[in-house]
């Protein structure tokens, strides 16, 4: 994990590292400017300063790089809600707090903001798959059609909760950031593909290979794709993801009845069985479960599809980078 101060020097190496993104003949060297609804990073050769206390220098990155710019700073104190990410910013993206309207209020043809080709197609996939995915977690999460551990009289269940949320140097590690019980079991945990998950959840692990392959699968070590179990009187407190460069999709398992809820900027949400949410978790978000029963679902991270291939390479790279220098990840 890295400490606030650390941020900017950090990243600002990892930037130069992974090379600019985009560039323009009309704009000074190293800005960031908008053209209209999208955004220009133009190259840099230079940063002004670059502290050196870490281990490495300046000298050893390469000329390319892109200016780390503070922010967004100027509107947080509204009462507005806008995505207020706590790491890295990608100004330029189109932005809602849920990108799936609720299935009460819209057909199959407009539920997806903007009707978004390459997010439609995906939550199609997800939906169609339900039943083997919901099938896969009873078996491998519950315990359902195995044998008895004849010794401790229990159910075995083959996969075990793999993520210890009160253990700093995660995304979600922050102090006291959920009260209650909240398992995860993850076949994309910080990044890592997890094997044992795959051993004993072959279609969903199938179905998240395959977005993998196409590019659209959240690409760093902040991707996450997890079955995520909420037990009752569990909450998980508000908070913001790390960046906007990804969108998050809820595919609803288990819902119980009663208060058990999402919010996300402004608006309240309720999950519905085998129906996907996309939301933007760089937008405040909070969720609770007060109910009696357990609530479960599989969460899984895509890139935004407003960032283009060829900023996914790069913005993969400086990741990657920030991790091999132990800026980012596990401590």
């Amino acid at each position: 994990h890295i400490t606030c101060g650390q941020q900017t020097t950090m990243f600002s190496c990892a930037l130069r590292r992974a090379c600019s993104i985009g560039a323009s003949s009309s704009t000074r060297s190293g800005n960031v400017v908008l053209a209209g609804s999208r955004r220009i990073v133009t190259p840099a050769r230079h940063l002004s300063t670059i502290n050196t206390t870490e281990e490495g220098s300046a000298d050893d990155t390469p000329p390319d790089a892109a200016t780390v710019v503070q922010g967004p700073s100027l509107l947080t104190s509204t009462s507005v809600y806008r995505p207020s990410p706590s790491l890295f910013h990608l100004p330029g993206l189109r932005s809602l707090p849920f990108w799936t309207a609720p299935s009460s209020s819209s057909s199959a043809r407009n539920r997806v903001a903007y009707n978004d080709p390459t997010v439609s197609a995906i939550v199609e996939q997800l939906e169609a798959s339900f039943d083997d995915i919901k099938e896969e977690y009873m078996a491998a999460v519950i315990g359902a059609g195995t044998k008895t551990d004849p010794d401790a009289n229990a159910v075995a269940k083959p996969l075990e909760p793999d993520y210890d949320v009160n253990v700093r140097g995660g995304e979600h590690a922050t102090d006291a950031l959920h009260t209650g019980t909240w398992d995860w079991h993850s076949y994309v945990l910080s990044g890592e593909r997890q094997p044992k998950f795959a051993e004993h959840c072959p279609k969903t692990a199938d179905i998240v290979d395959g977005l993998r392959e196409a590019g659209q699968l959240f690409g760093t070590p902040f991707s996450f794709c997890f079955f995520s179990t909420l037990q009752p009187n569990s909450t998980i407190k508000p908070h913001v993801g790390p960046m906007n460069l990804r969108l998050r999709i809820h595919l609803p398992i288990i819902v119980p009845e009663g208060d058990c809820a999402l919010r996300v900027g402004s608006q309240v949400r309720q999950w519905e069985e085998g129906k996907a949410l996309v939301l933007d978790d760089s937008y405040e978000h909070e969720v609770w479960n007060k109910s009696d029963g357990v609530r479960v679902l599989l969460l899984l991270d895509v890139w935004h599809p407003d960032v283009t291939p060829i900023e996914r390479e790069r913005i993969s790279k400086m990741f990657s980078y920030a991790k091999d220098r132990g800026w980012i990840g596990k401590t």
